[in-house]
């Protein structure tokens, strides 16, 4: 039986707009996030959603609350689906980070399968959480339709390097509020249905970081 999932990034947060590393820190959904949250409520109002898990950081949780807001449910809350702690780099503008910890900055922007930030968590601990996660959820809802709600960097080591290997990771960054859709089968493969998808997004609610911008792309 295929277990559908569709991935969300959560909405945009004032620090997404600042270009502020966020990480682990609990900051809520700005003025544009809140709306992209109601915009997936709207875009989800007729998906016969089984379930919705979520990471418990605020904005998450917000956006989660969004996508349930004309459905019968409510979100999930899970641990594994959490954002990276980034250590020492989480509060400071990229601009100080990329002063201060080049190094590490260069492989979070171009070889995202070697960053890890002092004080904090690696991509491969943070890929090894997540799919741990996403494989309970798919194993706990076998032939169901489900959603995910994640984070940027949490979802880039989990959804972007499904049929890579890990090492290959490529710094494909998904937009906030996006939607990525991907069925899973009970032997584990799995077929990308649409990535990225902002579709349910006026222009006017569509975020693009300058950070990011040049290297996000389709993830299939």
């Amino acid at each position: 039986m295929k277990t559908t999932v569709y991935f969300i990034r959560h909405g945009t947060t004032e620090s997404n707009i600042g270009g502020r590393f966020q990480g682990k820190s609990d900051i809520p959904l700005g003025e544009t996030g809140l709306k992209q949250a109601a915009c997936l409520g709207e875009r989800f109002a007729s998906v016969p959603l089984d379930a919705v898990y979520t990471s418990p950081l605020k904005r998450a949780r917000q956006t989660a609350e969004g996508v349930c807001a004309r459905l019968p449910l409510q979100p999930i809350l899970c641990e594994g689906l959490r954002e990276i702690d980034g250590g020492v780099l989480e509060g400071r503008t990229n601009e100080d980070n990329i002063r201060d910890y080049p190094e590490t900055m260069e492989a979070f922007r171009h070889n995202p399968s070697a960053f890890a930030p002092l004080q904090g968590e690696s991509a491969r601990q943070v890929h090894d959480r997540v799919m741990a996660a996403v494989r309970q959820i798919v194993q706990d809802n076998p032939g169901k339709r489900i959603a995910i709600v994640s984070h940027g960097f949490a979802l880039l080591c989990s959804v972007g390097c499904l049929g890579i290997p890990f090492e290959q990771l490529r710094p494909n960054i998904l937009a906030n509020a996006s939607v990525t859709c991907v069925t899973f089968e009970a032997d584990g493969s799995h077929e990308i249905l649409f990535a990225n998808d902002q579709s349910h997004l006026p222009e006017d609610c569509r975020f693009y970081s300058p950070f990011w911008k040049e290297n996000t792309a389709d993830i299939r």
